[in-house]
């Protein structure tokens, strides 16, 4: 099969972000055997731009769009955050070449109005929609013509290198990276949290990204990660608009992409019981699960005295992810998925369409 992806090369970050969900699903779509093409918007329009800005370029960005749907002629055309692809162009797709399917993910907090709005932007036009968010709160999104379903953060082992679960002698007990300045709130977990974790004197954190400490991006990330036994998975929990807390429904399974990056790494993930991850992984035998700050020390503390338990933990975890929540298989189910087929695998996550 003939597909297009379209989402954001990152090139101006040379080769710092190769891990994005995006890499991995191209990824899972060429072992898939399909011919897979990467158009960057994003890059395009700077590269179409004389100031080096994205929205510059959007115009020109568009029409290199239709120009190079007309050279590849896709059977499928799969967008990942192509924000600068306007409804016009692909209303234009539509008309040259009226059986190409179209279809988009998004891995974003459904909870964000920003978020909501860039999913229903080319609802139109999509045959489907896949959203890291699982559940009823996905019924906003459908429409006659096109469904929405669940999809998990891929792991790809040719990225997720690290077996922290085969080790003991790493010097941190706890990592977490975050980008502080961006979507934090008041009472923000994902800053409490490692800070109370820190301040306890009891836990050897690495962390980064908050706190003065600086972004890390690149190969240097998974070297950090394989340095640490654990891992915490706390993801946003209010909305950006008015820092109200997210609806229960809003937050059902929703994870950051870091978790597929620390569960595919080795480490043991602690997780935030509000997102429901206990429907899809084992409580206390694939993943360990908290409500709260002082929660998570008492079973960090545990887990770090009870090194045995961590690695079995942390070992059945990274064993089900990649078996089961790997980059192929999610290539596969969203293909199926868009084109109306039977379902060929018993995936392990919640495939209902909305």
């Amino acid at each position: 099969m003939q597909i297009l992806y379209v989402g954001n090369g990152n090139y101006n970050h040379r080769g710092a972000r190769y891990y994005d969900v995006g890499r991995k699903l191209v990824n899972g779509l060429i072992r898939g055997g399909h011919n897979v093409y990467f158009f960057s918007d994003r890059d395009t329009a700077r590269a179409e731009s004389w100031f080096g800005a994205s929205k510059c370029g959007a115009a020109s960005c568009n029409r290199i769009f239709l120009e190079t749907c007309a050279n590849f002629s896709p059977d499928l055309i799969l967008f990942g955050h192509a924000d600068l692809i306007t409804l016009q162009s692909l209303q234009a797709v539509r008309k040259m070449s009226p059986r190409v399917k179209m279809a988009q993910f998004n891995v974003d907090s459904i909870c964000n109005p920003h978020t909501i709005a860039q999913i229903k932007s080319t609802l139109p036009c999509m045959d489907a929609t896949f959203i890291t968010t699982g559940g009823p709160a996905l019924k906003k999104f459908h429409t006659p013509n096109g469904i929405v379903c669940y999809i998990p953060n891929p792991i790809d082992d040719s990225i997720e290198w690290p077996r922290c679960f085969e080790r003991s002698d790493q010097p941190y007990d706890v990592f977490w990276t975050l980008r502080a300045l961006k979507g934090s709130y008041a009472d923000d977990l994902r800053l409490d949290a490692p800070l109370f974790l820190e301040k306890s004197g009891k836990v050897n954190i690495r962390y980064y990204g908050m706190n003065g400490q600086p972004l890390l991006y690149g190969a240097e990330y998974f070297r950090e990660i394989a340095k640490a036994k654990m891992g915490l998975n706390i993801s946003v929990a209010r909305t950006r608009a008015d820092e109200t807390d997210a609806a229960a429904e809003e937050m059902y399974l929703y994870a950051s992409d870091r978790l597929s990056q620390y569960m595919g790494s080795g480490l043991l993930i602690f997780a935030v019981r509000k997102n429901r991850l206990e429907d899809v992984f084992a409580e206390d035998k694939e993943m360990v699960f908290f409500s709260t700050k002082e929660e998570l020390l008492e079973k960090i503390i545990y887990y770090k005295n009870n090194d045995a338990a961590r690695r079995e933990i942390a070992r059945a975890g990274w064993e089900k992810s990649h078996r089961f929540f790997n980059e192929k298989l999610v290539a596969k189910y969203i293909v199926e998925k868009t084109f109306r087929l039977a379902l060929s695998e018993p995936y392990a996550w919640p495939v209902q369409d909305y």
